[in-house]
């Protein structure tokens, strides 16, 4: 017999009803939109992506400065989107706007929950990480798009935070008060977890498959049909670089963290690599996605 007692928070509320309405939220940011179309259309060519990018200064900006940093270390500078184009392809630059867009649209999320510097930190050092555990277990899709899936792992909780905040305060001290994991308390206060939300809006946006994967089985990639792999890796490089930005020892991981990299097939060899690759990367990375 279940001695739980109701959660008195509990809420009618569902994914949709949530988003309903939301224009912003509906769709992914236009210019990666754009790029999409060309890339996906034959009679596109590289000097449309070119255009394209090169009408939003802001993101263009960001774009060169990103390539020219410690994220790819190129000996020589690349001064034009043309010439960042032929050096890192289509398919990787599309990921570089959809990462740096969505750094646009909620990097100015606040809410007292949460320290937003330290949200981005774990964001941007989990993604860097998960790239490079990519880097190391060669496997397919581009290291790129799992940086892209930690950038996006915890893109839920700011949408669950901005939108019903009270519930996420309910769901925050069912979950402090110890009997519930942290996504089984915002189950049962508002019927879905952050995760399920961004896998969701990765659906919506049409992003590819292993990210909508990555986000929705996050801490169970055993359990997810495809792209096990990966899911193991973004679920390991987050977990782990909670524990770094916060502070924690060791002893906080949970034990499953050695058997997600087991599932990549990743040695603690590989894992000491790409924490000290992550490492040089991050102050530089951060500085250019954040401002500060």
């Amino acid at each position: 017999m279940n001695h739980t007692p109701p959660n008195p928070w509990k809420a009618d509320l569902d994914i949709d009803s949530l988003l309903r309405g939301d224009v912003q939220l509906a769709s992914p940011p236009e210019i990666y939109r754009k790029l999409c179309q060309i890339i996906e259309d034959p009679r596109k060519t590289v000097r449309d992506a070119e255009q394209v990018i090169e009408h939003d200064p802001g993101v263009s900006a960001r774009l060169l400065r990103l390539v020219n940093s410690a994220f790819y270390g190129f000996p020589r500078q690349i001064v034009s989107i043309a010439h960042a184009i032929s050096l890192i392809g289509m398919e990787e630059l599309r990921q570089l706007v959809l990462a740096t867009t969505v750094i646009e649209r909620f990097g100015r999320y606040a809410n007292p929950l949460m320290k937003m510097r330290v949200f981005w930190r774990m964001s941007v050092w989990g993604a860097l990480l998960a790239r490079e555990l990519g880097r190391h277990s060669r496997m397919e899709p581009d290291p790129e798009l799992l940086f892209v899936c930690g950038l996006l792992h915890e893109i839920g909780r700011l949408v669950i935070y901005a939108k019903i905040p009270e519930l996420a305060r309910a769901a925050l001290l069912l979950f402090e008060g110890g009997a519930f994991d942290e996504t089984e308390a915002e189950r049962r206060t508002y019927g879905f977890d952050h995760y399920q939300l961004a896998a969701e809006l990765a659906r919506r946006w049409q992003l590819p498959q292993v990210i909508v994967t990555t986000l929705a089985w996050h801490g169970r990639p055993e359990e997810a049909e495809d792209f096990r792999e990966q899911t193991a890796i973004v679920t390991a490089s987050l977990v782990l670089s909670r524990n770094r930005v916060l502070g924690l020892g060791i002893e906080k991981l949970p034990q499953s963290y050695k058997e997600w990299l087991a599932l990549a097939a990743l040695s603690d060899t590989a894992l000491e690599q790409a924490q000290a690759q992550a490492d040089e990367q991050f102050d530089q990375v951060f500085k250019l996605l954040l401002g500060s």
